[in-house]
């Protein structure tokens, strides 16, 4: 901790901050004797804390103490005179002060000094470094967003406001479930969010709603920190969105130039992720009505304790890969034998990323319904 200590007396100065690295070893203290070289070595050094005398020729401690907030408004400043009276307290405390101590005999009160001094620094970097990490998100182009342990927006940056249409101060307070359909906020609420409190981190591709009700795919990270907070990250990849932007991946790319079958991906729990042209022909859904729907919404209804879309992602999750036969259920509520291949995705670290699943008609003849 560096320590600028200004006092016209260079003995009592250098006395001074003898006793103060005595008392702290972390403390490093440089005097000067006027209020001109103090500011000198402020604008040269990285200075935590000034420890100033009052009484002083051409500069007094009040002038010193103007002159640093001027160009330092937040810096620990602690007014440390031998000629106290409530009228100077009171100039000083209007002056911005962080602290008044008056001199007294007997080496005693270094030890109080120093405790201060420590308590204002820490509490300076602290500050310091909040402020820094709230200007690194204001500015950050990816979406990032603050959650506290009720579920609440602490804070949301600018990015991720825009990101669902709204204005920043529409989501701060607000639940985070108001970006989720219900059954995805079901899903985060009993699945990932748990997840992230034993893991301390998540990440995955979640089906979030705009403010205007149109359905957002979102890169979605979570971390959890020591206070209960969860910090959000949150990355549009939205098929048709990321196709306007240039910002495609070739995975993307890939999947739209299947036009002529039917191919989608899935969440690692079984939600609808991306769409293609080829699976909106087959199914009859579009994009917009089937991101965010469960697998389930192609089979018919079977019994939930043998159900067989769980059944299928349980054996790629194993497998790598399944195969199926089997009747599948259109938008229109007809239905007809497919050929269904899914395909378990890993990242590097061998989790479950999500499944493709890639559809044709069978070659039997149509069920009608």
């Amino acid at each position: 901790m560096k320590v600028l200590h200004l006092d016209d007396e260079p003995d009592f100065a250098d006395l001074t901050a003898q006793f103060l690295e005595q008392e702290n070893e972390r403390f490093e203290v440089q005097t000067a004797t006027s209020g001109t070289d103090g500011l000198a070595i402020l604008r040269a050094e990285d200075i935590d804390c000034i420890v100033s005398d009052y009484d002083m020729p051409v500069m007094d401690g009040l002038e010193f103490l103007a002159a640093v907030r001027e160009e330092y408004p937040d810096l620990p400043f602690i007014l440390f005179t031998g000629k106290g009276s409530e009228e100077i307290a009171s100039e000083a405390i209007t002056a911005g002060v962080t602290e008044y101590f008056q001199k007294e005999h007997g080496t005693e009160q270094y030890a109080i000094l120093a405790n201060r001094i420590t308590n204002l620094v820490e509490r300076y970097r602290a500050v310091r470094t909040i402020d820094r990490s709230y200007r690194a998100m204001k500015t950050a182009s990816e979406g990032i967003s603050l959650i506290d342990p009720d579920g609440t927006f602490s804070y949301v940056n600018p990015a991720f406001a825009d990101l669902f249409g709204y204005e920043q101060d529409e989501l701060a307070g607000k639940h985070w479930t108001i970006l989720y359909h219900d059954d995805e906020a079901d899903r985060l609420e009993n699945d990932i969010i748990p997840a992230v409190k034993e893991n301390e981190y998540w990440s995955g591709e979640t089906v979030r709603l705009m403010k205007d009700g149109n359905r957002l795919v979102t890169n979605h990270r979570l971390a959890h920190a020591d206070d209960g907070v969860i910090v959000c990250t949150a990355r549009d990849i939205t098929p048709e969105r990321t196709q306007l932007t240039g910002q495609s991946t070739p995975f993307d790319v890939l999947i739209d130039a299947m036009d002529d079958h039917a191919f989608f991906t899935l969440d690692h729990e079984g939600y609808v992720t991306r769409w293609n042209d080829g699976a909106r022909r087959f199914t009859g859904y579009d994009v917009d009505e089937i991101l965010g729907a469960h697998v389930s919404t192609f089979f018919e209804e079977s019994d939930p304790a043998n159900s067989l879309p769980e059944r299928l992602l349980d054996t790629a999750k194993t497998d790598g890969t399944v195969s199926h036969e089997g009747l599948q259920i259109r938008q229109d509520g007809t239905r007809c034998w497919t050929d269904m291949t899914l395909s378990a995705s890993f990242d590097e670290s061998g989790a479950l990323r999500g499944y493709g699943i890639i559809l044709k008609e069978a070659d039997r003849q149509q069920i009608p319904q």
